[in-house]
C-alpha cells in the first residue's frame, strides 16, 4: 500500500504547517534535516540487518520509501515545537511521541506498509525513544530552542 506513504506525507506537512506554522518552521527546520539523517541511518541499518522492512521501499534510500522519509522532516517541526522546556517533563514526553509513533506503525503494519521480520513493538518503542532522544539532543547542541523560545 505505497498510496498510505503519500497519504502519511500530505497529513506530516499539513500537520506542520497547521500546528507548527511559519514560526515552528523558522526555527525548527534544521531539526527537520536532522530527523532525516537519523531515520535514514537507523531505519537503514536495521533494515539493511533484516529487522523489517518497507512497501516500497528504494535502495538509493536504505530501502525507506521516499515519501515515509520526506515526512520525517515536517513531523520533526512538529514534535520540536511542544518539546517541553521544563527538563523534568521531557522523558515523558519523548515516551508518549513514542508511543503515539508506534500506533501509526501498528496501522501500517495492519494494512501492509511495513512488515516486521525479527522485530517487535518493544523494539520499536525503545528505537522510537533513541531516536526522539538523539534528534532533540542535536536540537539542543544546534541551538534551535534559543530561535525558538
Amino acid at each position: 500500500m505505497r498510496v498510505a506513504w503519500v497519504i502519511w506525507f500530505l497529513f506530516s506537512l499539513l500537520l506542520s504547517l497547521l500546528v507548527a506554522g511559519k514560526e515552528g518552521w523558522r526555527s525548527f527546520w534544521p531539526l527537520g534535516l536532522v530527523a532525516l539523517a537519523v531515520v535514514y541511518a537507523l531505519d537503514g541499518t536495521l533494515i539493511a540487518l533484516g529487522a523489517f522492512r518497507y512497501d516500497g521501499g528504494l535502495a538509493a534510500l536504505g530501502g525507506l520509501p521516499l515519501f515515509y522519509f520526506l515526512s520525517t522532516a515536517p513531523l520533526a517541526v512538529v514534535a520540536a515545537r511542544f518539546y517541553p522546556a521544563v527538563h523534568r517533563l521531557r522523558l515523558p514526553y519523548v515516551v508518549v511521541l513514542a508511543a503515539a509513533f508506534l500506533l501509526v506503525e501498528q496501522v501500517m503494519l495492519a494494512i501492509g506498509s511495513f512488515a516486521h521480520l525479527n522485530w517487535s513493538p518493544a523494539k520499536s518503542l525503545a528505537l522510537n525513544v533513541a531516536g526522539f532522544s538523539l534528534l532533540f539532543w542535536l536540537g539542543e547542541w544546534l541551538g534551535c530552542w534559543e530561535r525558538g523560545r
